[in-house]
C-alpha cells in the first residue's frame, strides 16, 4: 500500500522500462481521462536548451505583480520532488501531490506511464483543481515530444538552443531546433530568445503562419538591460546584472510572452532584479568561504559560468565538477578549464553517471596533476572546503544531481547562508 510521496515515487520510478519514452499517445490518453488538457484559461509553453527554469520563475514574478493565479511546473528537481510544482509560489504538498498520484493511477488502468509523464499529469491535476488563470509549463526535454506538449499554450517561448541530449533530439542544431519547434501551434504566437536561431525554427514557425516576435527585432536586451518593444508597448527595465543570476535573455522572453497575453503590470517588472533561482549561480557564504552552485551541464551554459565567475572577479577557482555520461565532456572541460586553479572530480550514485575514472581521463595531463577524484559527492565538496585558502572560491557545478547533494550537505552545515 503506497501511502507516502517516497513511496508513490518509488513505484512510479519503476513502471516504465524506458526513462525517456518520447511518444505523446500514451500520456495524452491519461491527461483525457483526467480533464487536464486545459490545465489553466492560459497557458506558456518554454523550451530550449538552456535558461527554460530561469524564464520559468521570471514569469511567475510577473504573474505575481499581475495579481493573476498561477502555477508553475519544471523538471528536473534539486533536493525535493515538491520543487516541481508551484502553485501561486508555493511548492505542491506531499499530500497533493499524492491525492493526485492516486487519481492518474486510477485513471490509467493498463497505460504505462514513465516517471516524468506522471509528475507532469501531476502538476496538471493540481493546476485544473486550482482553479488558475495561467499555468507555465516548462518543456523537459526536446519539444514535439515531450508529455508538456499535450497541452495547447496560448504562448510558445523558445530560448537559446544549442547541442544537448544529441542521442534523442539529433544530432545538429537544426534538428534538435525543429524537435523545439514541435511546441508551435497553427497561428499561435512564438516569443523566440534565441539570437542566432537555427532556420528549421522560423520555417517551422512561417509554415504554421505564427506570429513571431524575435530578440534583437521585436525585443531586445544588451548590457543588463532589458527592453521589449511591442508595437502596443514601448517600455524597458535596467537589470543591473549584480543583482540577478538568471540570463537576461530569459528575463526578456518572460516580460515579452506577458506583455502578449497582456497580463504585464508595468509597475512589477522591476521585481525581476530580485528573482533568483536555486542552482543557477547560487551563491553561499560559509564560514566565509564563497561557494557558487550551478548546474550548467552543456558548454553553452558553462561557458555563461565562467563569463560570469570572470566578471564576478574570481582570482582562483576550485571545482567540485561531475557529469552524466551522455555530455560533451571535452567542451565543457575546454570552456571552464583555463581558469581553474584545481579541480575536484566527483559522480553521484546513478546509472547515467560519467565514472569518475572516466572524467578524470578526460582533462588534459597538465590538469589531472591538478586534481583528484571521488566518488562521493559530500567527500569532494568536503575535501575542496578544507583545502582551500582565503582568496580560493569553490564552483560545484554539472548535471543537477551533482548540485542536489552538495545542496544536501551544506543545508548541514552550521553558518552557510546564501547571499
Amino acid at each position: 500500500m503506497r501511502q507516502t510521496l517516497e513511496q508513490w515515487l518509488d513505484y512510479i520510478g519503476g513502471l516504465h522500462p524506458i526513462k525517456w519514452d518520447l511518444t505523446l499517445d500514451r500520456v495524452a490518453e491519461v491527461a483525457r481521462r483526467l480533464g487536464v488538457v486545459q490545465p489553466a484559461r492560459r497557458v506558456i509553453l518554454v523550451a530550449g536548451t538552456n535558461g527554460k527554469g530561469s524564464c520559468c520563475q521570471a514569469l511567475a514574478a510577473l504573474a505575481t505583480g499581475a495579481g493573476v493565479s498561477f502555477g508553475v511546473t519544471t523538471s528536473p528537481h534539486l533536493r525535493h520532488f515538491n520543487e516541481r510544482i508551484q502553485i501561486n509560489g508555493a511548492e505542491a504538498t506531499d499530500l497533493q501531490i499524492v491525492s493526485a498520484f492516486e487519481q492518474i493511477e486510477l485513471a490509467r488502468s493498463d497505460i504505462s506511464l514513465s516517471y516524468f509523464e506522471f509528475a507532469c499529469l501531476a502538476a496538471l491535476l493540481l493546476f485544473k483543481e486550482a482553479d488558475l488563470d495561467l499555468a507555465i509549463l516548462e518543456i523537459g526535454l526536446g519539444g514535439r515530444l515531450d508529455a508538456m506538449n499535450l497541452v495547447d499554450p496560448d504562448i510558445s517561448v523558445i530560448l537559446p538552443i544549442a547541442l544537448d541530449h544529441q542521442s534523442y533530439l539529433g544530432d545538429t542544431l537544426e534538428a534538435i531546433g525543429l524537435e523545439k519547434a514541435g511546441i508551435l501551434r497553427p497561428n499561435g504566437t512564438l516569443v523566440l530568445a534565441d539570437p542566432d536561431p537555427p532556420n528549421s525554427i522560423l520555417a517551422e514557425a512561417a509554415r504554421q503562419r505564427c506570429q513571431v516576435k524575435r530578440i534583437g527585432r521585436e525585443f531586445d536586451w544588451a548590457d543588463g538591460e532589458v527592453s521589449w518593444m511591442a508595437a502596443e508597448l514601448q517600455q524597458s527595465l535596467t537589470l543591473p546584472s549584480a543583482e540577478t543570476s538568471l540570463p537576461n535573455g530569459s528575463l526578456a522572453a518572460a516580460v515579452q510572452a506577458m506583455a502578449e497575453l497582456g497580463l504585464l503590470n508595468p509597475n512589477s517588472v522591476g521585481q525581476l532584479c530580485n528573482v533568483s533561482l536555486l542552482g543557477r549561480l547560487t551563491r553561499l557564504d560559509l564560514a566565509g568561504q564563497c561557494v557558487y552552485l550551478d548546474v550548467a551541464h552543456n558548454p553553452h551554459a558553462v561557458v555563461r559560468l565562467a563569463a560570469e565567475l570572470s566578471r564576478r572577479g574570481c582570482p582562483s577557482i576550485r571545482v567540485v565538477f561531475g557529469l552524466y555520461a551522455d555530455k560533451d565532456v571535452q567542451s565543457i572541460i575546454a570552456a571552464i578549464g583555463p581558469m581553474v586553479h584545481f579541480w575536484h572530480l566527483t559522480q553521484v550514485s546513478e546509472a547515467r553517471a560519467l565514472p569518475v575514472e572516466q572524467l578524470m581521463a578526460c582533462l588534459p595531463l597538465a590538469d589531472q596533476a591538478r586534481a583528484e577524484s571521488t566518488v562521493s559527492v559530500q567527500q569532494a565538496l568536503e575535501n575542496a572546503i578544507r583545502s582551500s585558502v582565503g582568496t580560493d572560491t569553490i564552483v560545484v557545478f554539472g548535471s543537477f544531481p551533482v548540485v542536489g547533494e552538495a545542496l544536501e550537505y551544506l543545508d548541514l552545515q552550521s553558518g552557510a547562508r546564501l547571499q
